[in-house]
C-alpha cells in the first residue's frame, strides 16, 4: 500500500541567524503531517500574534523553522537550476490565504469551506493566523505543471468563492512555509486528484506606436512591459525585470490587467535569460510590491479640441504687444510702443480671440519740482534744489585752474616724536565766524586749498 500524501519526506530549514535569512541547505526532513499536528511552535506564535507591531512580528519570525510542503530538495543555493535544487517534486500543490489580501473575511468559516473541498489535503491556521492548505495533483508533477494548477486554483477562489491567494507561494515548488500552530488541523489521507489547469493566451509580440492614443487595454500594457523588459542589457535584468513586475502589479490591483497573463508574458520576456527561476522569483516580488500601488489610467476630462475651445471662451491667452499708435480723439496722449526708463502702465484696448492688442502710455505722474532755496525745498517735500549760478559764492570761476601752492606750515613735514600725544588746539576766530575764518590768510584751510571747503549756503 502506497503511503498517504501527509507522510512523505518533505526538506526542513533553520533560519541562518549569521547570514540574516533560512540556510540554502536543508538541516533534517519531516512530513506534512507533523508539520501540521506539532505544537512545539505554539508559545512563538502566539506571542507574534499578541505583538501588534509588524516589523516586530517579521523579527520573531527568524525564530521559526520553515519547510517545503511540496517537495523534498538538495539545496536553495541562488546558482543551482530548478533541476538541481529537487531530489522528488510530490504531486501536491500549497495555497495560502493572507487576511491582509482578504479583509473582513471569517477565516473559520473560509477554513471549513476549504475543507469541504474534496481535492483537499490538510488545511491548517498560519503564524498570522491567515489560512494555508494543500491539494493534491495529478501524478509526475513539473514546474510547468505545477504553475498551470496553481492559475487554475487561483481563478477558482478568485471567481467563486472571492477569495485572493497570495500568488507568491504555491507555484514554486522550493517554495518555503514558516512553521505554525493550530490546535485542530484539518487532515485528509483520502483526497480526491484536482485535475484543473489554466494557461492565459500567450501575449502576442508587435511593434508598440505611442502616439498619444487613449486606448488603454490590457494588450497594449503587455506590449509595452514586454518592450521594457527585452532592452534590458546584461547586468540590467533584473533590475529591470523588476520594475516591469511592480509596474504589473500597479495595473492589476486597477483592474486594468489580468495577472496570470501579466506573470506568463514576463516569464516569457525572461524565458532565454540564464537563472529562469531566480527571474521568476523577481517576477512575483515584484507584483507582489505592485499590488500595494495601482496604477489607474489617467482621465483627462477634457479632450484636445474641446479645450482649446473652452481656453477661446476666455481663458488668460500669452499677450502680443503691438507697436502701432492708438488713433482715437485722444491719440495725442498716447505714443508708439517703445523701450524706455521711465516708469508705463499697460492698458488693453482690444480683446481677439487668441491674443490681446497692448500699446503702452506715457505715466501721466509730475516732473519732479526744481526749487532755487532750501526754504522752498523744505515747503516742498520731493522738490531738487537747483540754485541759479548767480546764487552761489565761487573761489574762483568756474573752468578756471586752482594754483598749486608749496607754502605748507613747516612743522606739517616735521616728524612726531616718540611717545608724543595728539593735541587739540582751540581755535578762537576773532569774529566769531569760523566759516570766515576758514577763508582768513592766517587759517591752514586758505593755504591748503579753498577748493576743498564747501560753499557758503544762503539761506
Amino acid at each position: 500500500m502506497a503511503p498517504s500524501l501527509l507522510d512523505l519526506p518533505i526538506s526542513f530549514f533553520e533560519f541562518d541567524h549569521k547570514r540574516h535569512s533560512f540556510g540554502n541547505v536543508p538541516t533534517q526532513k519531516t512530513t506534512l503531517r507533523r508539520m501540521a499536528t506539532t505544537r512545539y511552535y505554539q508559545p512563538q506564535v502566539e506571542a507574534i500574534c499578541a505583538e501588534v507591531e509588524k516589523a516586530k512580528q517579521d523579527e520573531l519570525k527568524k525564530y521559526l523553522s520553515a519547510f517545503t510542503p511540496v517537495a523534498l530538495l538538495r539545496d536553495r543555493k541562488a546558482s543551482s537550476t530548478i533541476e538541481e535544487k529537487i531530489i522528488h517534486q510530490w504531486s501536491m500543490l500549497m495555497g495560502d490565504v493572507d487576511i491582509k489580501d482578504n479583509p473582513g473575511v471569517d477565516m473559520a468559516e473560509l477554513k471549513k469551506l476549504i475543507a469541504n473541498l474534496p481535492y483537499v489535503l490538510l488545511c491548517a491556521y498560519s503564524v498570522r493566523r491567515g489560512l494555508w492548505f494543500v491539494v493534491r495533483l495529478p501524478d509526475h508533477q513539473t514546474p510547468e505543471t505545477l504553475k498551470a494548477h496553481f492559475r487554475y486554483l487561483q481563478k477558482l477562489f478568485t471567481e467563486r468563492f472571492g477569495i485572493t491567494l497570495d500568488s507568491t507561494k504555491g507555484c514554486n515548488a522550493t517554495d518555503l512555509r514558516f512553521a505554525s500552530f493550530d490546535e485542530a488541523p484539518y487532515l485528509n489521507d483520502e483526497a480526491s486528484v484536482m485535475k484543473g489547469t489554466y494557461t492565459p493566451p500567450a501575449p502576442k509580440r508587435g511593434p508598440i506606436h505611442y502616439g498619444g492614443s487613449s486606448d488603454d487595454n490590457q494588450q497594449n500594457l503587455l506590449k509595452r512591459l514586454i518592450r521594457f523588459v527585452d532592452r534590458a542589457g546584461e547586468g540590467q535584468r533584473h533590475e529591470t525585470l523588476l520594475k516591469a513586475a511592480k509596474l504589473a502589479g500597479g495595473y492589476i490591483a486597477a483592474d486594468r490587467m489580468d495577472e496570470d497573463t501579466a506573470v506568463l508574458a514576463l516569464e516569457t520576456a525572461a524565458s532565454e535569460w540564464p537563472q529562469f527561476s531566480k527571474s521568476q522569483k523577481t517576477i512575483r516580488d515584484g507584483i507582489r510590491y505592485g499590488l500595494t500601488s495601482p496604477v489607474h489610467p489617467e482621465v483627462n476630462p477634457n479632450p484636445p479640441q474641446a479645450w482649446k475651445r473652452e481656453v477661446r471662451k476666455g481663458r488668460p491667452q500669452p499677450v502680443s504687444v503691438s507697436a502701432q499708435p492708438f488713433n482715437d480723439e485722444s491719440a495725442s496722449e498716447w505714443k508708439p510702443f517703445q523701450y524706455t526708463t521711465r516708469r508705463i502702465e499697460a492698458e488693453v484696448i482690444a480683446e481677439e480671440p487668441t491674443f490681446l492688442s497692448v500699446v503702452r502710455k506715457v505715466s501721466d505722474s509730475p516732473e519732479p519740482l526744481i526749487v532755487k532755496t532750501i526754504a522752498e525745498q523744505l515747503d516742498n517735500p520731493g522738490s531738487i534744489l537747483r540754485p541759479d549760478e548767480s546764487q552761489l559764492e565761487r573761489e574762483f570761476p568756474v573752468g578756471a585752474d586752482i594754483p598749486f601752492t608749496e607754502d605748507y606750515p613747516p612743522e606739517i613735514d616735521e616728524p612726531s616724536p616718540p611717545g608724543a600725544v595728539p593735541q587739540i588746539k582751540e581755535i578762537k576766530p576773532k569774529n566769531g565766524d569760523y566759516s570766515v575764518w576758514q577763508r582768513s590768510p592766517e587759517s591752514p584751510f586758505y593755504k591748503l586749498g579753498l577748493a576743498s571747503l564747501p560753499t557758503k549756503q544762503q539761506s
